[in-house]
């Protein structure tokens, strides 16, 4: 979906504009603005494939509104709605439309880096390029000293490392550092710490597509008679080790995850 029509519907012009503005900055093109559901409906009739930015409020409608429209006439369409003042009952109204993703923009930067990120999932854009000259693995584990094994080891085969010691401190480092792939434990301060921060990490747009491998000691701890991988809804992974790990598995297994 690379070549999807981008389409921003706000009806207030500063707000549109800064809807262009902050997706400029991040290296889209070819952004079509409209102001109301009627010019809309005009550019997206031309084009097989969209993601439309619907903001709450269109010159002639609202945005609500403008959702049930553009579910008729381009189904496949992939709607963002956008509000700057969240409340509950848009957001669960604007939810049971199913729309693609919902965002609360405010214009600002960190409001901006969602939005952009919520569209590159909708668009299907490539994974970015790496930032560094090694590939990044953030280190997700409460235990300081598998932290001092793992770390020269990773290094001495070319990666770089960042170290998380809980679920949020990881879950801050996954958005900021952008990590290559992440290495997970899942009991930290509760047993359940692990299983929440992947799906934490998979509803995120930014950083949703990170591959994580599970490093766990849980089966033998808790008396599991399976590994936690086997129910991809409750550990969400792309692979898992058990504990201790040999570092030719380690090597094998991100080897497999990361892009070359």
């Amino acid at each position: 979906m690379s070549s999807a029509m981008l389409l921003v519907v706000c009806g207030d012009a500063k707000r549109r504009d800064g809807f262009v503005r902050a997706l400029a900055e991040a290296g889209r093109q070819e952004i079509l603005t409209a102001s109301s559901m009627a010019e809309a409906a005009s550019l997206l009739s031309c084009d097989s494939d969209a993601c439309a930015i619907v903001d709450t409020e269109l010159v002639d409608m609202s945005g609500l509104k403008a959702v049930e429209i553009l579910r008729k006439l381009r189904p496949h369409t992939k709607i963002i709605f956008t509000t700057p003042q969240n409340t509950r009952d848009l957001e669960a109204r604007v939810r049971a439309m199913d729309v693609f993703y919902y965002c609360i923009y405010t214009c600002d930067s960190a409001d901006s880096a969602e939005l952009v990120a919520a569209v590159e999932d909708a668009i299907g854009a490539r994974r970015p390029g790496r930032t560094c000259e090694f590939p990044k693995v953030l280190i997700v584990d409460d235990d300081r000293d598998f932290h001092d094994v793992i770390r020269p080891i990773l290094k001495s085969a070319g990666y770089d490392t960042v170290s998380a010691f809980s679920q949020r401190e990881g879950l801050d480092l996954a958005r900021r550092e952008k990590p290559d792939a992440i290495l997970l434990d899942i009991i930290m301060a509760s047993t359940t710490d692990g299983f929440e921060f992947c799906h934490e990490v998979r509803r995120d747009p930014r950083i949703k597509h990170t591959p994580i491998l599970g490093v766990s000691a849980i089966e033998e701890r808790m008396g599991l008679g399976r590994p936690p991988d086997r129910d991809g809804d409750l550990f969400p992974v792309d692979g898992y080790l058990r504990k201790p790990i040999a570092s030719e598995q380690l090597f094998a297994e991100l080897r497999r995850l990361i892009p070359a």
